[in-house]
């Protein structure tokens, strides 16, 4: 169960960072990144140059909060992988010192 998890939540993660870089570079295509109060090239091209701004906007925010999730996920992981090993394990007692 924990594993059907880990994977839905990754695959949201991956979801939300395409769904960032998508929707900001949109908003720089339209030129809606001057309401959040960002600077605007309005020299010749603008919109390639908005574009691209949204574009790097985008992968930013992508990069903080999809790389948190998705350590959380490698955490996630690895604990579970940990987890599975140790139940396969066989338990062995510790060696036993000679009383001198």
């Amino acid at each position: 169960m924990n594993r059907l998890l880990i994977g839905i939540l990754d695959l949201l993660n991956k979801l939300l960072a395409i769904i960032l870089v998508v929707s900001s570079t949109i908003s720089g295509f339209y030129g809606e990144l001057a309401s959040y109060g960002l600077p605007v090239y309005d020299g010749p091209g603008h919109r390639i140059v908005m574009t691209i701004i949204g574009f790097i906007i985008g992968l930013i925010l992508a990069a903080l909060v999809s790389g948190v999730l998705a350590t959380i996920i490698t955490i996630s992981r690895e604990a579970a992988a940990i987890h599975q090993l140790l139940l396969v394990r066989p338990i062995v007692a510790p060696p036993q010192r000679p009383m001198v």
